[in-house]
């Protein structure tokens, strides 16, 4: 029961952190340079918190390993591609859509991925407590859509939403990998894991801060973007969502331990269904509508189906 409780809290964080990067991205903006160094920042910050917790857990000993090295190398790029091609997509469509495919691949992919792959039981319950999530996310991922929206779907607009489906599946089964029992004596610690993570995520994503900045050098002086102005409260909100969501995966990643996969990610997406809704209702006064309404009610009780 402890390890569903420690779920619940990492969802929590994955609401909080939702509120704070919808926070930031009201006071500065959606640009692509944006969220790249956004993920700079945070995960400069993650890596610090998570060197002084790893440190003070485990006697500032910090090995590296090279099993837990590829897996954090390669949960980066999947993350760092699906937010790149994530821009592309919000600029062909709507946003909804693009959080759609995402949430289902993130779920879907390690729940077959455990049954097929790691001997888990399959629960006809379960199953139909994911059929009945995939139904909630489509009908929330597509409320209100307007005629002109809907023009905007293309063959390659969706062709891209299959790859970011994938990418979040990878995601997702890249850190159950990482946590098998089998793997534990080439892994590093959870809270090392998240450490390492963060600090492989300021390499990716400032290497790519940096080839934007010499690509915006060459552009004529009246075609160059505006500098980015990060604020002390910017600042805050930034610092306050990295440690939030670095506490999130770390959970993850403690549950990812305990639970089986085809029991935490379903957990992981319809909380996080649940929960968001909730929190745009409460901070930002963003109603949903009929069909969003029952997506919601239509997730809650499918959670049940996995405890």
């Amino acid at each position: 029961m402890k390890y569903y409780l420690l779920v619940l809290v990492a969802v929590i964080g994955l609401a909080v952190n939702f509120s704070l990067t919808k926070i930031y991205q009201n006071r500065t903006g959606t640009g692509f340079r944006i969220s790249v160094l956004f993920n700079v920042i945070t995960g400069a910050f993650t890596a610090v918190v998570f060197f002084f917790i790893n440190g003070f857990m485990n006697g500032f000993s910090f090995p590296i390993t090279p099993f837990s090295l590829l897996m954090a190398v390669l949960m980066t790029l999947f993350c760092g591609s699906y937010t790149i091609i994530g821009f592309k997509i919000i600029s062909m469509g709507d946003i909804a859509i693009y959080t759609l495919f995402l949430m289902l691949g993130g779920m879907m992919l390690p729940y077959f991925y455990g049954l097929l792959f790691l001997d888990e039981a399959f629960s006809p319950l379960r199953l139909i407590g994911l059929l009945l999530m995939i139904v909630s996310i489509v009908l929330s991922g597509t409320d209100n859509k307007s005629a002109d929206e809907k023009k905007k779907s293309s063959k390659l607009f969706f062709l891209l939403c299959a790859v970011v489906f994938c990418l979040n599946g990878c995601v997702s089964i890249t850190s159950k990998i990482h946590q098998l029992p089998e793997n534990a004596a080439d892994a590093i610690t959870p809270q090392g894991f998240v450490m390492l993570a963060a600090i492989v995520r300021v390499i990716v994503f400032s290497v790519l801060y940096i080839g934007i900045r010499l690509h915006d050098k060459k552009l004529p002086p009246e075609s160059r973007p505006a500098p980015i102005r990060i604020t002390p409260g910017i600042l805050g909100i930034v610092l306050a969502s990295a440690l939030v969501d670095g506490v999130s995966y770390l959970l993850q990643l403690i549950g990812a331990a305990q639970l089986p996969a085809t029991v935490l990610y379903p957990l992981v997406t319809g909380g996080s269904v649940i929960l968001t809704a909730l929190a745009g209702l409460l901070l930002f006064r963003e109603k949903p509508g009929k069909r969003a309404t029952v997506g919601i009610i239509l997730c809650f009780i499918s959670t049940f189906f996995f405890l």
